[in-house]
């Protein structure tokens, strides 16, 4: 066969995924209940492959190291496990032909893919943060969500991939503090490492993540995004399905995102066990839509300046030890729809007016609920003394 393009996705078929054309660019045999790669497995032209929804199980092959076009992969909602290959020196040599100069490949510096979409949630990965990555350069989208990988993460997360634009780690079992490294990646929009055992303040140098900021000339969608039904390349033009929806946390409830997966602007550092005061240069971040530090055991006071979050429109701080006056700036947040303030040891009178009547007027109690200091509508306790008006300072 000479296809360059092969969809058969949504389908019953089973067995192993076959030896492939030597020509094919894109495959898509996602949502069937194949198990596994044939041995030796080889395409050297492939540019996208879908695989998300299977049963495929075991190991991802060392082979996948000299797939030199390869862009897109998402194998996510499968069964692999253990870790991914290294593709360093040692898997190098294996498959490269006898008689080849292989010293372009004498240290892992020297070799790198081009993979920008790499989809692995829903699988049982585990051991520590990938040393795979460190050979993927142009990698944009990494989501290894609902895996068991462990360990601290590396400080060389920004230098090997610094155009991240999703780093998503949610519900696995890093540990350890966030490095500070992380701030380095200037053009992320969505940062998710929830549901993980960090500790440890919040990294400084909040500021310096340019695209929540919108300060950063790259922050634009002129890549290729894997969630769009038109994802597509120069080269080629992809009308399929790309990957299955992925599922945040957001106003209180789950949501699934796809296509506007790039919209959302988000930092979610929620069930955690995260220390320290909030840092008040997240009040530089206008363009975040949604930020969650829940279900931590955060101190000190709400930022005074988080008023100028003038994008947000998801904010949960429930579950921490905050202390404190509620900000009054909280009211200027015109597109803020949900607000989550409770079990926390805030105190004071609660500040009202603008947004801040508006959010769920079924029960507005709730998102002050099991702040003992807290008083004013719409809790029962009363202020002592008339009613004031706070500082209008943001």
């Amino acid at each position: 066969m000479s296809v360059t393009r092969l969809s058969m996705q949504s389908n019953l078929l089973t067995g192993l995924i076959p030896k492939l054309p030597r020509t094919i660019e894109v495959l898509d045999i996602s949502r069937n209940s194949l198990n596994g790669f044939v041995p030796n497995f080889r395409a050297p032209q492939l540019k996208v492959a879908v695989l998300f929804s299977n049963y495929i199980s075991g190991t991802i092959p060392t082979s996948i190291c000299r797939l030199q076009n390869l862009r897109a992969l998402d194998l996510s909602n499968n069964l692999l496990s253990n870790e991914l290959p290294e593709c360093g020196r040692k898997e190098l040599k294996r498959w490269s032909p006898p008689g080849n100069n292989t010293s372009r490949f004498n240290s892992t510096s020297s070799f790198s893919l081009k993979i920008t979409s790499l989809l692995l949630s829903n699988n049982n990965f585990s051991s520590g943060f990938p040393l795979f990555l460190r050979q993927c350069p142009s990698l944009i989208f990494l989501d290894l969500t609902h895996n068991k990988f462990t360990g601290e993460l590396p400080g060389w997360i920004s230098e090997a991939m610094p155009s991240l634009v999703m780093l998503r780690l949610r519900s696995n079992n890093f540990c350890g503090q966030i490095p500070i490294e992380i701030m380095r990646l200037h053009d992320v929009r969505i940062l998710d490492l929830s549901n993980n055992n960090f500790s440890g303040a919040i990294p400084q140098y909040v500021e310096d993540l340019n695209a929540l900021i919108g300060t950063t000339t790259a922050n634009n969608t002129s890549f290729d995004n894997p969630f769009d039904e038109g994802y597509h390349d120069a080269t080629w033009v992809y009308k399929g399905q790309s990957s299955d929806s992925f599922s945040v946390v957001i106003k209180g409830q789950v949501l699934e995102y796809k296509e506007n997966t790039i919209y959302l602007m988000s930092i979610d550092l929620s069930c955690n066990r995260l220390t320290g005061e909030i840092p008040e240069e997240l009040s530089s971040l206008a363009r975040l839509v949604n930020l969650n530090l829940s279900s931590n055991l955060l101190s000190g006071n709400i930022p005074f300046k988080i008023g100028k979050l003038r994008s947000l429109e998801s904010l949960d701080l429930s579950k921490n030890k905050l202390v404190g006056e509620i900000p009054r700036g909280l009211s200027d947040l015109t597109y803020l729809s949900y607000l989550n303030l409770s079990y926390n040891n805030l105190s004071g009178r609660i500040p009202s007016g603008h947004q801040l009547d508006t959010l769920n007027t079924g029960d507005p109690a709730s998102m002050y609920l099991r702040n003992p200091g807290l008083c004013g509508h719409p809790v029962p306790m009363q202020c002592p003394g008339p009613p004031r008006d706070p500082p209008n300072n943001v």
